[in-house]
């Protein structure tokens, strides 16, 4: 009897662990994909690459994104990633793209194309992965209009209204 109450703690104790293990995972292979998308992408003719994190110019970013996103939004925020592309080929851009679908495995995708915001972009894809009710712990945006294009990411404890 004691042999079987120890082998059902450890057997609830071993999925309880794979649990917070997988869950735990989910951020970092977030982070991998955007860092695969940037390298693969970096040394392309009209492609630009930047990631910020704390002490790197991360407070500067957030500030810029205030007015955007909003300061409760943005406070949460420890690291940026921002892929630049609006002087890139036509395959570049739809290289960018595909590769999004990337994220279709890892976070929950929104259509944000209805907000009045984003009303004047022609392409725009939104994806995050939805903590709680109010926070998200990833975030990543692409967005195109006629003169600008850019794919962000970001990360960390975020919350929404």
């Amino acid at each position: 009897m004691k042999h079987l109450a120890f082998i059902k703690t450890l057997i609830i104790t071993l999925f309880i662990t794979s649990l917070s293990y997988s869950y735990a995972q989910q951020p970092a292979s977030v982070q991998a994909t955007i860092d695969k998308i940037v390298k693969k992408h970096e040394s392309s003719k009209g492609v630009s690459c930047m990631t910020v994190g704390k002490g790197s110019g991360l407070g500067m970013m957030k500030m810029m994104f205030n007015q955007e996103f909003g300061k409760d939004f943005m406070k949460g925020v420890t690291s940026i990633t921002i892929i630049e592309y609006s002087e890139a080929s036509a395959d570049v851009c739809a290289a960018l793209r595909k590769d999004l679908d990337a994220f279709v495995k890892l976070l929950e995708e929104f259509d944000v194309s209805e907000d009045k915001i984003f009303s004047d972009n022609d392409y725009i894809r939104c994806f995050a992965s939805i903590a709680d009710s109010n926070t998200i712990s990833d975030f990543v945006m692409a967005l195109e209009s006629e003169d600008s294009k850019m794919i962000m990411y970001m990360s960390g404890e975020i919350k929404i209204d």
